[in-house]
């Protein structure tokens, strides 16, 4: 499905960036001192973007409705543009396996190596980005910085499992509903 960008394409970058704000609303937050990191279903469906749409429209999805849910957030307000790219590059390599050698995310251990692959991607961006604001904005010291990445990872693990579950189940099921919708 990743090939020229036409009305309907467009149409379903903005349907599945819809699905990602959504998703990324129904989650557990984590208090962590002034600041807070949660457990939520966001990254399953940035990862099914990937699956369904492609590298570049998938990325395209991930990031805008990631984006958009942190926008809207005062508390995420100013890692809005990194989330976007952070998601973006989490469906987007997550699309560029699945969809390599022309499998068209038609292959199980392609759909799921891409995922693990881009939550994985997604997790160690997102751990460095935080440790570095810890230390170099919020004046933590380097071991205050790491006890929270350590909870930070705690989340992030349960995020990038269950999200790899949901966008590898999804995939199989919403697949062939799309192709019939998109002829």
């Amino acid at each position: 499905m990743e090939n020229k960008l036409n009305i309907k394409k467009i149409t379903l970058i903005g349907v599945m960036a819809a699905v990602v704000f959504v998703a990324s609303q129904i989650q557990i937050r984590i208090p962590l001192g002034a600041s807070e990191t949660r457990v939520h279903i966001g990254n399953g469906f940035c990862l099914l973007c990937g699956l369904l749409l492609g590298p570049f429209a998938g990325g395209l999805a991930s990031g805008m409705g990631s984006a958009i849910f942190d926008i809207i957030n005062p508390i995420y307000l100013p890692s809005a543009p990194f989330t976007f790219i952070f998601k973006f590059l989490m469906a987007f390599i997550c699309g560029k396996i699945a969809y390599s050698n022309a499998s068209k995310a038609e292959d199980f251990t392609k759909n799921l190596t891409g995922s693990i692959t881009g939550a994985v991607t997604y997790v160690i961006l997102y751990l460095s980005k935080s440790y570095i604001s810890d230390i170099y904005v919020k004046g933590l010291p380097q071991a205050g910085a790491i006890a929270k990445g350590l909870q930070r990872l705690g989340a992030s693990t349960t995020n990038a499992i269950v999200g790899v579950i949901i966008a590898v189940l999804l995939a199989k099921t919403l697949q062939p509903i799309l192709k019939k919708a998109i002829r």
